[in-house]
C-alpha cells in the first residue's frame, strides 16, 4: 500500500498518528496532515488502550502491519497535533543523510558533535514532566540541569572531543514525547529497552502502580545515557569499542537525542502557549512597504487576538499583491477512494506559526526562529477541549488562511478532504476508510472563529 508513505523510494517513511479511535482531535490532526500535502496512518485503531504506555503497542503493530525495513524512518505522533503547511521534506532529507541507517553506521562521536542526528529523536519542550521518575516540574529541571551540567564539565574537560551541548542553544531542553522521528531498527531497539526498564526497574513514585507514561519511559532512558556516555568516557574510545559500548539499560551510546530547535515539531501547553507566535518574515515581500509601523509578530496567546493579526496580515498583503501571495502545492487527486494519475492543487500562504527565538544559531552563532512542521497541543488543561488548543496552532496554519478569506478555496479543500482515504492501522492489518464518512470537515468551526474574530 504504497499511498501511506510519504517517500516511497530509497529510505521509505511513514507517518502514524496514534488513536485508538476516530475522534474531533484525530479528525483535525489527520485532516491538517492531508493539507500539508502529507499522507498519514492512524496507528492503534481499535486496539485496547490502557493509558500512555499503550503508544509503544499502537506503534509496534503499525510498524509490522506497514511491513517497514530496518533502514525506513517513521514519524510517530499523539492525534493532538496539527500540521502548519510547512515543508517536511528539507528535516527528512536531512536526518536520512544523517542518522545511522544501520546500528552498524552509529558513531556516538559525530551525533555529540552535531555531525550526524541520533537514529532517534524526540520531540523537545519548555515544560518538564516525568511522573513516573520525577515528582513536579522543580525536580525535573533540577534532575535534566545536574546531567547537562556533568556533560557540559567534560566537554570542557576534553576540548579535543568538540562536543556540542545543543541543550544549551535552546530554551527548548526537557523531552515531549508527543513526536518522535526515528530509524524503524532504533524503534525497535527502543521498544526491547522499554520492555527491559519497566520489567526491572521500579518507578520513583507510586511503585505499586508501576510504569504509566512513556514520557518519563523516554526521560528515563536517555538522561542515563548522557550520564553514562560521559562518566565512561565512551567518547575517547576507538570507534569500534564506542559501537560496542551499552549504558545502564543496554542502550547504544549516541542513540537518542531532542530536537532542540522544534524544527519537526512545537510542544506547546496552554501556559507555555506564549513561546509560539505569529511572525511575518516569509510575508514582507508581499507587503506594502509603507507599513512598517504594523506588528511584525503576535505571541498565540488568546484566539481573538491571534486571528485579528493574521486577518489583517492576509488583507494587507492580498491587498498589495493579490493571489501571487499563494503557492500551489502539487498532490494526488483521489477518486471514490483511489489515488489516480492526476494532480490537484492546495493554495497555501506564507508560513507564519514560529517559534520564540533561540539563543543562538548552530552554524551562523546568532538568534532565530524555527517554523516548525507540526504544532503539537500538549497535555491535558482544564476549560480546554483537545480541538479547542489545536486552533490555536491551525489560526496561522498555511492551508487554513486561504480558505477564510477565499469561498472558492474553501469549496476546492473540502472537495478534496471528501475523496481522501483515512488509513487505519489495527492489531493485525491496515485497512481503508473513508476519511469524509468518519470526519467530514472538522475545520468549519475554526474558520467562522476567525472570521468572527
Amino acid at each position: 500500500m504504497l499511498d501511506m508513505f510519504v517517500r516511497t523510494t530509497g529510505p521509505r517513511v511513514v507517518i502514524f498518528i496514534m488513536s485508538d479511535q476516530t475522534d474531533d482531535t484525530l479528525c483535525y490532526s489527520v485532516g491538517s496532515a492531508y493539507l500539508s500535502g502529507l499522507p498519514v496512518v492512524v496507528a492503534g485503531y481499535q486496539m485496547e488502550y490502557n493509558g500512555f504506555l499503550s503508544k509503544f503497542d499502537f506503534a509496534e503493530s503499525a510498524i509490522k502491519n506497514a511491513q517497514l525495513n530496518p533502514d525506513d524512518v517513521a514519524i510517530i505522533m499523539d492525534s493532538d497535533t496539527v500540521f502548519t503547511g510547512v515543508d517536511i521534506h528539507p528535516f527528512i532529507d536531512r536526518f536520512i543523510a544523517q542518522s545511522a541507517a544501520t546500528p552498524e553506521e552509529l558513531d556516538a562521536l559525530a551525533v555529540r558533535q552535531d555531525h550526524a542526528m541520533a537514529p532517534i529523536i524526540p520531540s523537545a519542550e519548555t515544560g518538564c514532566w516525568a511522573p513516573n521518575i520525577l515528582h513536579d516540574w522543580p525536580e525535573c529541571i533540577s534532575r535534566f540541569s545536574t546531567v547537562y551540567a556533568k556533560v557540559r564539565r567534560y566537554t570542557t574537560a576534553h576540548p579535543e572531543h568538540k562536543l556540542v551541548s545543543s541543550f544549551d542553544l535552546s530554551s527548548h531542553r526537557y523531552i515531549n514525547s508527543g513526536v518522535v522521528i526515528a530509524r524503524v531498527w532504533a524503534y525497535n531497539e527502543l521498544l526491547q529497552k522499554t520492555n527491559y526498564l519497566i520489567k526491572t526497574q521500579p518507578t520513583k513514585y507510586k511503585p505499586r502502580k508501576g510504569w504509566d507514561c512513556d514520557q518519563s519511559v523516554l526521560t528515563a532512558l536517555y538522561l542515563d545515557l548522557l550520564a553514562w556516555e560521559v562518566e565512561q568516557d565512551v567518547f575517547s574510545l576507538p570507534l569500534h569499542e564506542r559501537q560496542a559500548a551499552r549504558s545502564t539499560y543496554g542502550v547504544r551510546a549516541g542513540f537518542m537525542d531532542l530536537d532542540y530547535a522544534n524544527e519537526l515539531s512545537a510542544p506547546r501547553t496552554i501556559f507555555l502557549m506564549h513561546l509560539t507566535v505569529m511572525y511575518d518574515k516569509n510575508w514582507v515581500k508581499h507587503l506594502p512597504l509603507d507599513e512598517i509601523e504594523h506588528p511584525h509578530s503576535e505571541k498565540i496567546i488568546d484566539f481573538k487576538v491571534v486571528a485579528r493579526f493574521v486577518i489583517d496580515l492576509y488583507k494587507r498583503a492580498y491587498a498589495a499583491q493579490g493571489e501571487e501571495i499563494y503557492t500551489r502545492l502539487a498532490v494526488p487527486k483521489w477518486v471514490d477512494g483511489k489515488r489516480t494519475s492526476a494532480m490537484t492543487f492546495i493554495s497555501l500562504t506564507p508560513p507564519l506559526l514560529a517559534t520564540d527565538p533561540n539563543p543562538i544559531d548552530v552554524s551562523n552563532n546568532n538568534v532565530r526562529r524555527t517554523f516548525p512542521v507540526i504544532y503539537h497541543a500538549a497535555g491535558v488543561e482544564a476549560g480546554y477541549t483537545k480541538v479547542g488548543k489545536l486552533e490555536h496552532g491551525a489560526v496561522g496554519a498555511q492551508w487554513f488562511v486561504p480558505m477564510v478569506h477565499n469561498p472558492s478555496i474553501e469549496r476546492e479543500t473540502m472537495e478534496y478532504l471528501a475523496s481522501m482515504p483515512l488509513l487505519l492501522s489495527t492489531h493485525n492489518s491496515i485497512i481503508q476508510d473513508s476519511y469524509d464518512a468518519k470526519c467530514g470537515f472538522p475545520f468549519r468551526g475554526t474558520i467562522e472563529r476567525a472570521l468572527s474574530a
